[in-house]
């Protein structure tokens, strides 16, 4: 069947065409009832991720602790004050009635170890009672001393404190979504009471269970807000660009369709909506306009030229049948190469957004012509200036100015390209969130004020059972411990080796001489057991040590850093490790090391897959246009703007995270469309209409120019509207989306027609 032909079915048989598709959405909305969402930020992990393993590994030998972590500040900056020791001793009381808490830390039940005589006492540090002002300076003397809880539980000035609520959640993805609505439900109204309790103290609220919160609430945020405007933003885009409500309305319900259906397939294959693929409706919506535009508007260009509304629909079908499957073909595969990202969020929304994609051509070539021939058209007699004149006075000055045109465009491409080499992969999981959202705020004040939301977590080994008693063994992890508090960034350091000497103080009358490692490994095991018997249930060091005590848990907190700190950071360690202590063979763990070498991780794996896409893509070109050397060469402008975007990103911000790697790809599939309207448009008027290369320029420009325009627009004006999600990732993958269709839209009218005219020079003289 040709395209004509089946224009000629839709057209005749345009009830039963509507029916069917209308059905086969039916069968997608099906699909919704197996849609999840899971707000766990390890979904960013694949599940082969050498971080992660090393971190499941750590956490089976410990435990995974997630946290929630509260900051009291007194508007008075006095933590040692009675009425704020009072209000972090009742604080923490209460919050051991967190929804799966297993340990609460604060200064008040800090475990103060000291000697008495010939006893060693040891207790918490503000004890039940009145809080005299003797206890209260005691308690200022001890923290402020005492490296275990300095800069982790109140900073080093007394300004600022700190409690800190060991979460352990639940292993199943969903248990774990609902146990993380319910802590911090939990929270919220323990903060809403301590307004009112506590007037003179701020309350602020950090740690991993809020932060996993707020990937939910960002996608919810996103949905109820960015997908309406856009809906607008495409309808007034399609009402302006084809001067007709109606077709404003055709487009954006083909748009609601497409991502209603895409929604229910992403439920077949069971997707589990996350941050980043809870926005897959809204990119749909900006990539749907596209076929609706070529197709209405080359309708209407046959409308005023006074064809029949029946014959305009079926030669449109005819003219962008072919094209629009094309494009619909290429971004599929740009998409599906998403498969290769190292993070699965980022497959997933490739697999959405490539089956979303194909049922948005579908619901095009299916469903708008039906509904085209069913409802009433009229049209303007005569196009406007800008659908016409203007596309002709640009062709013109291309054609004109080609030679000039193109030597001007490759050195603005090639000075843009060296942008690219001032980037660099960079990145703070901690702030993805813009600071619209609570969590921001608060992270950023516990950064500024007290400790890092940021850890490096090793797992150091003794080399035997028992092993971690050993003076030799103790000595080295508090050399190594000692070597990362001098390192740039790390204000906190948490080490078994400090207990020891603690206790090793009390036990010998706490004289500050002792306040180092015991000199037998006798001693310091009875020293641990002593205080494994002393402390109360929930505050002992089994987080810390491992049941067969062959090895410790040592946590380096790090304040604002970066990824490429952090990852600077450990290989460090790892090269002091070498030269120093090569027995303690460990490697950095923990979210933060994870997330520090996704960027790294993703655009490896990214590399492939972009090679797989661009080879696809050119075999797709190369069969769809007939020409071997025109295929080929409109890869030059497809290629180009993903590069181009880079390096102004790379001039102006300079650092780029994981969004980075799927960019190219994703992009690679949607630029490809306007070189194939524009290039089967130029073909066609030198093959069917058999006119000059200047003349199948110029035709190509007044018959699809505008419509390229149109379409470039909504998509540049659909990713503005993502790119202010409060989500930095969404944000970040807009902005380099639109800056690159806007590259191609330009790269398309300046530089590829200049290319062809040089092409078909050449070609002609070769033939003379």
């Amino acid at each position: 069947m040709t395209a004509k032909e089946y224009g000629e079915f839709i057209v005749k048989r345009k009830w039963l065409s509507l029916l069917f598709g209308l059905l086969l959405t039916v069968v997608w909305v099906m699909g919704l009832s197996g849609l999840s969402m899971n707000p766990d930020n390890r979904i960013f992990f694949s599940k082969d991720n050498p971080q992660l393993l090393a971190l499941e590994t750590l956490e089976k030998t410990y435990s995974r602790d997630d946290n929630v972590y509260l900051v009291l500040a007194p508007k008075d900056k006095n933590v040692f004050s009675g009425e704020t020791l009072a209000a972090v001793r009742e604080m923490t009381d209460r919050l051991w009635q967190t929804p799966f808490s297993s340990r609460v830390d604060s200064i008040t039940n800090f475990q103060w170890t000291r000697s008495d005589g010939d006893d060693v006492i040891i207790s918490d540090l503000v004890e039940e009672g009145l809080i005299t002002p003797e206890i209260a300076d005691n308690a200022k003397r001890v923290a402020l001393d005492e490296p275990l809880i300095r800069n982790l539980l109140v900073d080093s000035e007394g300004l600022v404190t700190g409690i800190n609520i060991n979460i352990i959640m639940p292993e199943d993805p969903i248990a774990s979504g609902g146990a993380t609505i319910e802590i911090m439900k939990f929270i919220r109204s323990e903060q809403a009471r301590f307004a009112e309790v506590w007037p003179n103290i701020d309350l602020y609220v950090s740690g991993g269970v809020p932060l996993t919160l707020a990937f939910t609430e960002v996608s919810m945020k996103d949905i109820s807000t960015l997908l309406p405007l856009t809906l607008l933003v495409i309808f007034i885009i399609a009402g302006i660009a084809l001067k007709a409500i109606s077709a404003a309305f055709l487009t954006a319900l083909i748009a609601i369709l497409a991502a209603v259906g895409m929604m229910g397939a992403a439920g077949y294959m069971g997707v589990i909506i996350n941050a980043v693929t809870s926005n897959a409706p809204l990119m749909l919506f900006i990539l749907s306009i596209a076929h609706c535009v070529h197709i209405i508007s080359t309708q209407r260009q046959q409308m005023r030229s006074g064809i029949e509304k029946k014959d305009a629909i079926i030669e449109s079908l005819r003219v962008n049948l072919q094209p629009v499957f094309i494009t619909s073909a290429t971004t599929a595969v740009g998409f599906l190469s998403m498969h290769f990202s190292d993070s699965p969020p980022f497959r997933e929304l490739g697999y959405m957004l490539a089956a979303g994609n194909l049922i948005a051509f579908v619901n095009a070539v299916l469903v708008l012509p039906a509904l085209l021939a069913i409802l009433p058209a009229k049209v303007q007699q005569k196009e406007t200036y800008f659908s016409k004149s203007l596309m002709e006075k640009l062709s013109n000055f291309v054609i004109v100015k080609q030679k000039m045109l193109l030597p001007v465009s490759s050195i603005v491409i090639v000075c843009l390209l060296l942008g690219i080499t001032n980037i660099k992969l960079d990145d703070t999981w901690t702030t993805y969130f813009d600071k619209q959202f609570e969590i921001r705020a608060h992270s950023d004040f516990l950064e500024d004020n007290l400790t890092g939301l940021n850890a490096i977590e090793y797992s150091v080994p003794a080399g035997e059972d028992g092993g971690i008693n050993n003076p030799t063994y103790l000595a080295n992890l508090d050399k190594f411990a000692n070597w990362y508090r001098t390192q740039e960034g790390v204000n906190h350091v948490s080490v078994v080796s400090d207990t020891i000497k603690r206790l090793n103080k009390a036990m010998n009358n706490d004289d500050e001489t002792f306040y180092k490692i015991p000199e037998s490994q006798e001693l310091a095991a009875q020293y641990l057991l002593l205080y494994e018997l002393s402390v109360p249930f929930g505050l002992d060091l089994n987080s810390s040590i491992n049941v067969s005590k062959s090895a410790t848990r040592m946590t380096v907190s790090v304040q604002h850093a970066s990824s490429a700190h952090l990852r600077s950071l450990d290989a460090k360690a790892q090269v002091w490790l070498g030269e120093n202590i090569p027995e303690f063979k460990t490697v950095g763990s923990g979210l933060s090391v994870i997330f520090a070498h996704l960027s790294e991780r993703n655009i490896n794996s990214m590399l492939f897959g972009s090679f797989m896409a661009l080879v696809i893509i050119s075999l797709i070109l190369i069969f769809a246009l007939k020409s071997l050397p025109i295929g080929l060469m409109s890869l030059v402008p497809n290629l180009f703007p993903a590069a181009m975007a880079f390096g102004l990103w790379g001039y102006i911000v300079g650092e780029v995270g994981i969004a980075i790697a799927v960019v190219g790809a994703m992009t690679l599939g949607i630029v490809v469309d306007d070189t194939v309207h524009f290039l089967s448009k130029y073909l066609r008027g030198r093959k069917e209409l058999n006119k000059s290369p200047e003349d199948a320029t110029r035709y190509a420009f007044t018959t699809v120019g505008f419509a390229l325009t149109v379409t470039s627009c909504a998509l540049i004006g659909g990713f503005m509207v993502l790119a202010s999600s409060g989500f930095r990732v969404n944000s970040d993958l807009a902005q380099l989306s639109m800056i690159t269709i806007a590259f191609a839209l330009i790269a398309d009218f300046l530089f590829l027609p200049p290319l062809l005219m040089k092409l078909e020079n050449f070609r002609n003289k070769l033939n003379k």
